[in-house]
C-alpha cells in the first residue's frame, strides 16, 4: 500500500456501508479513509459497478480503494482491518443485533426482487 489515503466508496442507502462507518468512527479509526457517498443508480455508482465488473470483480459496497483501480469488498474484512476488536464496541454491536439485521433482510430483499425482474 503507497502513502495515499485510501477511499471509502459508500452507497446511501446501504446498511453494510453504515455498518463500517459506524466501526470505524467508534473505533476512532475514520480519519484513516477518504469518503465519498453516493447514491444508488447515480454517475459515481454506474462508474464504479463498471471499474469492478470490467477487473471481473462483483460489485458490491462498501469498497475501499488501497490502490488505484482495485476495489476491496466485504464489510467484515474491511473493519478487521482497521478495527482490533469489533466485538468490544458498544455501538457496532446495538446496530448488527437490532436494526441491521431487520434492515438487512429487506436489503437482501429487494435486490432478489430486482434480479428476478431483470431477468
Amino acid at each position: 500500500m503507497n502513502d495515499a489515503v485510501p477511499t471509502a466508496y459508500l452507497k446511501r442507502s446501504c446498511p453494510f456501508c453504515l455498518k463500517l462507518r459506524i466501526a470505524l468512527t467508534e473505533a476512532g479509526q475514520a480519519d484513516r479513509l477518504r469518503y465519498v457517498v453516493f447514491d444508488d443508480g447515480d454517475e459515481t455508482h454506474l462508474r464504479l459497478r463498471g471499474e469492478m465488473e470490467q477487473a471481473g470483480q462483483q460489485p458490491s459496497f462498501p469498497a475501499v480503494e488501497f490502490e488505484p483501480g482495485r476495489y476491496t469488498t466485504g464489510t467484515d474484512d474491511l473493519i478487521a482491518r482497521f478495527v482490533d476488536e469489533p466485538g468490544a464496541l458498544p455501538l457496532l454491536r446495538y446496530y448488527e443485533e437490532g436494526v441491521f439485521q431487520s434492515v438487512g433482510r429487506m436489503f437482501r430483499e429487494l435486490r432478489e426482487l430486482k434480479a428476478a425482474q431483470s431477468a
